[in-house]
């Protein structure tokens, strides 16, 4: 990346419009858990957000390009919609299951997540194309798992395996997958997307927040 391309991302990061002023409408107890599915990683990401579809607090296009590019060689809403059909019908999930004895669903579709919500700010998705496909997300995953915890131990394990087979370059990162698990289940932290919508409210009816006074 070039020094004012850098020097731009870093500005729109720490200076941007802000995400919750341009998408103010509260989501839905169905959409933050969908939005959630992202969580790991997201906490993992400088600037994210947790609270809204657009991954980050702050309007910046171009470091969504950026992260798009460089993690998965996505460049365009063909590339994109590619991706996310590898993720949903394959993923390293195949390859996966004889190592540990099932399909580590929550490694593909924690990702899937991300990438849908990395297309939107990047402006290769429309807002409701993003909520079309989180909403794909919604069954495999729901019948797969019946907490948090449980997805989360499923996503480490896959990384952890996809990490052993990626080489040592990525030796001493999961640490900070494993640690940002820790804080997303903690019962005392009041920012954790996982405290705020409970993993059985994906299977009762949706609820429009209400309003503070």
């Amino acid at each position: 990346m070039s020094g004012w391309i850098l020097a731009s991302a870093l500005w729109k990061m720490a200076f941007g419009p802000s995400a919750k002023k341009r998408y103010p409408t509260p989501l839905t107890t169905h959409q933050q858990w969908m939005v959630s599915l992202d969580a790991i990683l997201a906490e993992r990401t400088w600037g994210h957000s947790h609270a809204t579809l657009y991954p980050l607090k702050r309007i910046n296009p171009t470091n969504c390009q950026v992260s798009l590019k460089g993690s998965w060689d996505v460049t365009s809403p063909e590339s994109l919609h590619s991706t996310l059909h590898w993720l949903a019908t394959e993923g390293h999930r195949v390859q996966m299951a004889s190592a540990l004895g099932r399909p580590p669903l929550a490694w593909d579709y924690g990702r899937y997540a991300t990438v849908v919500r990395l297309g939107f700010g990047a402006g290769y998705l429309d807002e409701a194309g993003a909520w079309q496909l989180l909403a794909h997300a919604v069954t495999p995953v729901a019948q797969t798992y019946g907490s948090w915890q449980s997805f989360a131990e499923d996503f480490v394990a896959g990384r952890q395996l996809w990490m052993h087979n990626a080489g040592n370059e990525w030796t001493g990162s999961q640490d900070d997958t494993v640690q940002a698990v820790s804080r997303l289940l903690d019962p005392t932290n009041p920012t954790s997307p996982w405290r705020q919508v409970t993993w059985q409210a994906i299977y009762q009816p949706d609820q429009v927040p209400t309003p503070a006074p």
